[in-house]
């Protein structure tokens, strides 16, 4: 048998086919970026503008300041989403999504128009309700798990995603650096701790293969969204840093196939996080004391048994199978009519019954659990982690997290797309395998075929797959 060698990629003929597939993969790597950027800058503009009020017991509270810059953000963000997600719905990588996927989004469409046209009244069509937090296009941005299932934008978006999550840290060590202000429920701690979550997490695990100083820059986005989970007071997303860290110690042991390491990586982030708090008590002793003790007294309280009681006290189990749709609310005492709750999936059964809930379940959560079975490595096992963190957010473990149209949504959405991206390719180097394989004689050992999928990260470049049988080789695009 031959060596096994590793082929040069097929060059793509440079036709004007061609060329306008790529023109058109720059269109949608610039559209993905403009709606990314500018929904970032929605999500932070209001609570940097935001004002300190009082709430009837007299607790601080952060009441957010929504300019013309936000609304224009806003819907910059939604445009160029929208467009980018249906570019990608219309382009041969639909066939990424699985076919129960694609029934999902319809059966989304379907129900969002139809409580739409039910709840709204005519002048209400054409207003911000429908972009609301309960709006219909809550249930129509996930287009843009068509967008993200295209391998070719993923450098890009890679590259860009780091840049945000800098950013956001950047702006959480200046938060850091000011006095210390506890707000009641929705503060500037808790959307730095949100954003960095999904952002430097993102960062975070997509660096297990990196090795000594290089591996600090990804650390540094987590670092800060544990100080700000730490100041917010918030255990719930405090407990998602620590399962973020294990997970990437998880990954890091796997990625490198030692348990060893995965050891030596829990005691790394141990050692930094000892450092990074034993800084915070020099330079700012005030803000670690009162976040550590306000943490702990609200350790022994109990805030979610209450809001399940009242729910269901106020909302019949008959109410949840076609919802109550986007004007729905229900009686909380002490708040009046409420249209929110903290576990994401009773949320969404409230507002849009089980078709929404199925519809949304499917197409944004499914494919990571079918996508489990290939085993994925790198920054594909990453997005993989992202979406089941997802998901383990919305069972009520997280506050403020449910879809919503923003920058967190459309950040499940594109780790959802890869995830697509992995499914395909799994199912394509499995056919191809079956399709060399069924060509050897009875007397030959199936051995006798082998095959290699080529990596690559050029986002002109596509994955290719290599077969080796006999003296021949052959190669194949997992993506033309």
């Amino acid at each position: 048998m031959s060596a096994r060698l590793r082929f040069p990629l097929i060059q793509e003929p440079r036709s004007a086919a061609r060329r306008s597939l790529r023109t058109g993969d720059l269109l949608l790597v610039g559209l993905i970026l403009t709606g990314l950027a500018a929904a970032w800058l929605a999500e932070v503009l209001p609570v940097e503008q935001g004002v300190t009020g009082l709430d009837a017991a007299g607790k601080f509270i952060l009441i957010p300041v929504k300019s013309a810059v936000y609304y224009a953000a806003h819907a910059m963000s939604i445009g160029a989403l929208l467009t980018a997600g249906v570019i990608g719905g219309l382009s041969k990588r639909f066939r990424n999504i699985t076919p129960e996927s694609r029934i999902a989004f319809a059966v989304l469409l379907v129900t969002a128009v139809t409580w739409s046209l039910v709840t709204y009244r005519a002048e209400e069509l054409l207003s911000s309700a429908l972009v609301g937090a309960t709006g219909p296009f809550v249930w129509i941005m996930p287009v843009v798990v068509f967008a993200g299932a295209n391998r070719r934008i993923w450098p890009h978006l890679d590259r860009f995603l780091w840049m945000l999550a800098y950013l956001t840290a950047a702006l959480a060590l200046r938060l850091l650096a000011s006095p210390y202000v506890y707000y009641r429920g929705f503060s500037k701690y808790i959307l730095y701790a949100m954003l960095l979550f999904w952002l430097g997490g993102w960062t975070l695990l997509t660096a297990t293969g990196l090795k000594g100083l290089r591996l600090l820059p990804r650390l540094m986005p987590y670092v800060m969204m544990l100080a700000m989970s730490l100041c917010s007071q918030s255990r719930s997303w405090t407990l998602l840093g620590l399962l973020l860290g294990a997970t990437f110690i998880y990954l890091r042991g796997r990625e490198r196939g030692s348990l060893i390491l995965a050891v030596r990586s829990a005691a790394l982030l141990g050692a930094g996080g000892a450092v990074i708090a034993l800084g915070v008590a020099i330079v700012l002793p005030q803000t670690l004391h009162n976040s550590i003790d306000g943490f702990r007294n609200r350790l022994k309280e109990d805030t979610r048994s209450g809001q399940y009681t009242a729910f269901f006290e106020s909302v019949p189990p008959s109410d949840l199978l076609l919802g109550r749709g986007p004007k729905g609310t229900w009686y909380w005492r002490g708040w009046g009519d409420y249209q929110f709750f903290d576990n994401g999936f009773l949320w969404t059964l409230f507002i849009g019954g089980i078709p929404t809930l199925l519809g949304y379940g499917t197409l944004m959560f499914w494919p990571a659990f079918k996508a489990l079975r290939a085993k994925p490595h790198g920054a594909d096992a990453a997005a993989l982690a992202m979406v089941l963190l997802e998901t383990v957010s919305m069972t009520g473990l997280s506050t403020f997290t449910l879809p919503t149209v923003g920058l967190v949504s459309y950040l499940w959405a594109f780790y959802a797309g890869r995830c697509y991206l992995v499914l395909a390719e799994s199912s394509r180097i499995k056919r191809f395998r079956n399709r060399y394989q069924s060509r050897h004689s009875p007397g030959q050992s199936r051995n006798f075929y082998s095959i290699r999928r080529i990596d690559r990260t050029s986002a002109a470049i596509p994955a290719s797959v290599q077969f080796t049988a006999g003296g021949n080789q052959t190669r194949r695009s997992l993506y033309e």
